[in-house]
């Protein structure tokens, strides 16, 4: 399924208001890209937007450069191969103290970094292998701990979500496969009708999109 396509439904569905080719067509195919986008991030279709990479872990050393074979928008989870253990994320800085311990460090009239408990991230269960994991983009992993000696080194595989290419060409081909049609169009249609000032008929794609979306729905509007 290629943009082309997803014009001429929609083209069609308007009853050929907004042409297949031309300025329309180029117009339209801006709509196709933000509702492949949206598609890819929020609906069963997103399956087709994961990848996976491996990182292999090196004594002392935190910080990791991946070289996935796509750009990664969001880390899903990491799985330690070697000692077969999931790693937790972390969306705050791991060498950083909690806001809690920070709040009763300064009541207590101490410095943020005298803490008289570890940092959750330093309370190492395992004694040695990677627990916690941060993605800082566009392409750096941050481990901790970091492997103490040989005996600690593991491959970590890690999937991820791909950032989306944007559609730039009639030509192009959709990551979205055929059977994802419907909604591609409907969401495209809502913005269609939308922009030809037809709100009663875009309400009603929207409403269609909304529930193919969420797969509660098969078909299209008569």
């Amino acid at each position: 399924m290629i943009v082309q396509d997803i014009v001429n439904a929609v083209s069609t569905d308007t009853r050929q208001v907004m042409n297949a080719s031309g300025n329309d067509a180029n117009v339209i195919m801006n709509w196709v890209d933000r509702v492949q986008k949206d598609v890819l991030h929020t609906t069963l279709y997103a399956n087709q937007n994961i990848a996976s990479t491996q990182v292999t872990t090196i004594v002392g050393q935190n910080a990791y450069t991946m070289s996935p074979p796509s750009a990664i928008r969001r880390i899903i989870s990491i799985f330690d191969l070697t000692f077969n253990m999931s790693l937790t994320p972390s969306d705050v800085d791991l060498d950083s103290p909690t806001p809690v311990a920070t709040r009763v460090n300064e009541e207590a009239g101490r410095s943020s970094s005298q803490i008289n408990q570890p940092h959750p991230s330093e309370a190492y269960r395992f004694g040695g292998t990677a627990e916690y994991f941060r993605f800082i983009g566009p392409n750096t992993l941050v481990i901790r701990p970091a492997p103490a000696t040989p005996g600690y080194v593991a491959t970590l595989s890690v999937v991820y979500e791909q950032l989306v290419p944007t559609l730039s060409s009639l030509t192009a081909a959709l990551i979205v496969p055929d059977d994802g049609k419907d909604v591609v169009c409907a969401g495209v249609n809502w913005m269609a009708f939308a922009y030809i000032g037809r709100q009663q008929e875009a309400a009603s794609w929207f409403q269609l999109y909304q529930q193919l979306k969420q797969g509660n729905r098969i078909g299209v509007l008569r």
